[in-house]
């Protein structure tokens, strides 16, 4: 080989790329970065890129995605590094890529308005067309193929259609437009309704004609977790909403057991794919999300305390060691995700061809090929990925395993030192307070159980990371990457902070993060509360303008900002004993309550606001002089109990922050004080009377 002529080679790349960088090359998005080099004339959304499309009267291609997404990939591939392609697109257009995961805003209106335009739900990547003058869609779709496929028009004749569409017909576009943000205004009007008082039994007749009796899960292919609505079955339970056999309750666990045996779940790295596109749970989309973890880490958590099945368990710790082993930065933050392609084709780090297995496995093969299914016909692109199978279907009714997980897990250990040696998929490394906060919450909620300090001080780490890089000059920011901030956070970035900051002070009190929680809680309502109607916009106050101001009420890929702004606010306002937070909590469900009765299982997280509101809230305070076998006695039968309706702080006896902490006297060496809404019990001393009154809550 002539190492010279690969020199020449190399200085040709340079120089055909060096040609082609488009304006992305700027950002620090890996989803952006990764179509620097497409011969489209890409611009991040920014207002040099609105004006140019005024300034020449072209129509705006608006594509959104992100890195992790396998169809983006494709049509990237297909379309966006097609030079015919891009012509027709640099002519015709003036071309936006938005990372959906750094502006969730934009995402919202436009996903909302693919609705509207096509009465069909959207998804990613997400392709429309807006008005040079206004930025209103006027047409819109998900993925287009480079060729008549799937039942639908190759990209470049749609992008041909719209073009001549677009320059005939602009005037009625225009009065279009006006029906379309009528619509998109039209769907958080406030109205004088109350939250229906049977709406829990509405909700569970909705989602039991949902479930799948065999393999569990609600809908059909493709399933996702679901994990709002499995949460919220929890806290239907908690409050003793199931009685009927508990039906509800076991459509929860045994969805639960069908994941985390089925191909969704890694079954050799741990962890989520983001959805199964069969009604088995077997083949996922590949990419690892981690705010899907996050939320799956917490229903198997809690479901482990329900069921007392140790499999759960086991589940939420494998999970949170792949976010901790995976996805956690040297400096404490957690990454977003990590592709579903590798080396061009998607699931191949994951899958198997049978003779690598038995070549690697020796006389271990055979008793792993029954486990794992490879005694059945290849189920991925003949290849094979791997599921817990089962002999019979009476077997996988009862949950009965032909062979113990004991007897696997050498091979397992053998197959992902293999899989290690491949090239992995690609990681995006931008880190998101919103998920951040979610992932530290479930860490610390496995640390309950688990009581391993290594899941503590993984979430404590995040806290620090968070609160030095984000929380600046009294504004919390979304997004961390390459040591830069951009972007002044969204309202899903302080709720789920202030969840995640409550639920550390549950374990560990500290005063600083106390301060944070109140600082950040008086922002919210500062930044984003309608002073008109209620309720919470996504975005703040000082936000850039945009065809509408988003209030999200229903669960979409995570719950709903304003379930989080109402559960919140009622915790610390019980905590404080502060009824501005608590009424401004209240106005969450009277700005809803149109859309949580019109579309109940839309709104799960908001219904476990709803639930929190109208029923006994109680606030544990434990003071105690040290951190003793004593005391964490006391902790350790709070811990146990999770309930959601039970809040606890075991707080030292120094200045706690608040007069509502710090008047709880200390007695003795501990002393708890159980408060129910605003009024306080007699303090308890005695261990045994803890014990008992705990039970009785």
């Amino acid at each position: 080989m002539y190492h010279g002529n690969n020199f020449f080679f190399l200085i040709n790349v340079y120089n055909t790329r060096a040609m082609t960088i488009n304006r992305l090359f700027k950002e620090t998005s890996p989803y952006l970065k990764q179509h620097e080099n497409n011969p489209v004339d890409w611009y991040p959304w920014t207002k040099e890129a609105l004006d140019k499309a005024k300034k020449e009267k072209k129509p705006i291609l608006l594509s959104i995605g992100y890195s992790a997404c396998h169809w983006c990939h494709v049509m990237a591939h297909e379309s966006f590094e097609d030079q015919e392609t891009a012509s027709i697109m640099n002519k015709y257009f003036v071309n936006i890529k938005v990372d959906r995961e750094e502006r969730p805003d934009l995402d919202k209106i436009y996903q909302t308005s693919q609705i509207l335009l096509n009465q069909r739900s959207g998804g990613w990547p997400l392709t429309m067309f807006l008005c040079h003058e206004n930025q209103v869609p006027f047409f819109g779709g998900t993925y287009f193929p480079n060729s008549p496929k799937y039942n639908l028009p190759s990209f470049k004749d749609l992008l041909l259609k719209i073009n001549e569409y677009y320059t005939d017909n602009y005037n009625e576009i225009l009065n279009h437009n006006e029906s379309i943000i009528t619509a998109l205004n039209s769907l958080q009007q406030k109205n004088d309704e109350k939250i229906n008082k049977n709406i829990e039994n509405e909700y569970i007749k909705n989602i039991t004609k949902l479930y799948d009796p065999i393999m569990g899960g609600f809908g059909g292919a493709p399933k996702f977790p679901q994990t709002s609505l499995l949460m919220h079955i929890f806290y239907l339970n908690d409050y003793k909403y199931l009685e009927e056999e508990n039906k509800i309750l076991k459509m929860a666990i045994n969805t639960l057991e069908a994941m985390q045996e089925g191909g969704i779940n890694d079954q050799l790295g741990g962890g989520f794919y983001r959805y199964s596109v069969d009604e088995l749970w077997m083949i996922p989309h590949f990419e690892k999300m981690l705010y899907d973890n996050a939320c799956l880490i917490d229903c198997y958590a809690k479901a482990s305390v329900i069921s007392k099945k140790n499999t759960f368990l086991e589940t939420s710790k494998r999970t949170a060691d792949w976010i901790i082993n995976e996805m956690q930065d040297k400096n404490g933050g957690f990454y977003s995700s990590i592709d579903a392609d590798s080396e061009g084709s998607e699931g191949k780090y994951y899958t198997w061809d049978k003779s690598e297995i038995k070549k690697l496995l020796h006389n271990n093969y055979e008793v792993f090929s029954k486990y794992y299914g490879l005694d059945k016909k290849p189920n991925f692109e003949n290849r094979y990925h791997l599921f817990i199978s089962y002999g019979s279907k009476k077997d996988f009714k009862t949950r009965k395993k032909i062979i113990s997980e004991l007897d696997i897990r050498k091979s397992k250990d053998i197959l992902l030192k293999e899989r290690e040696k491949k090239i992995k998929p690609f990681t995006d490394k931008k880190i998101l307070t919103s998920w951040n906060a979610l992932t530290i919450n479930a860490l610390l909620n496995h640390y309950k159980l688990s009581q391993d300090i290594s899941y503590l001080k993984s979430a404590k780490k995040a806290i620090e990371f968070i609160i030095k890089n984000m929380f600046i000059d009294n504004n919390l920011y979304a997004i961390h990457k390459d040591k830069k901030i951009h972007i002044k956070g969204y309202l899903d970035d302080y709720v789920f902070l202030i969840n995640a900051l409550l639920n550390f002070l549950s374990i560990q009190w500290d005063k600083n993060i106390f301060n944070m929680c109140i600082s950040l809680s008086n922002l919210l309502i500062k930044k984003f509360f309608d002073t008109k109607d209620g309720g919470f916009f996504f975005t703040a106050n000082d936000h850039e303008n945009l065809i509408q101001k988003p209030k999200p009420c229903a669960d979409e890929a995570l719950p709903s900002g304003n379930s989080f702004a109402a559960q919140v606010l009622l915790r610390v306002g019980f905590l404080t004993n502060n009824t501005k937070y608590i009424d401004t909590a209240h106005t969450v469900f009277s700005y809803a309550s149109n859309q949580v009765n019109h579309s109940p299982n839309s709104h799960s997280s908001l219904l476990n606001g709803h639930l929190l509101a109208k029923n006994p809230f109680y606030v544990v305070i434990i003071k105690t002089k040290f951190n003793n076998k004593e005391s964490r006695k006391w902790h350790k039968i709070l811990m146990d109990t999770n309930k959601s309706y039970i809040d606890y702080y075991f707080i030292d006896n120094e200045e706690a922050g608040h007069i509502n902490l710090d008047n709880k006297i200390l007695i003795g060496n501990i002393t708890a004080y159980i408060c129910k809404d605003f009024s306080c019990e007699k303090p308890i001393t005695s261990y045994s009377d803890f014990v008992s009154r705990i039970k009785e809550l």
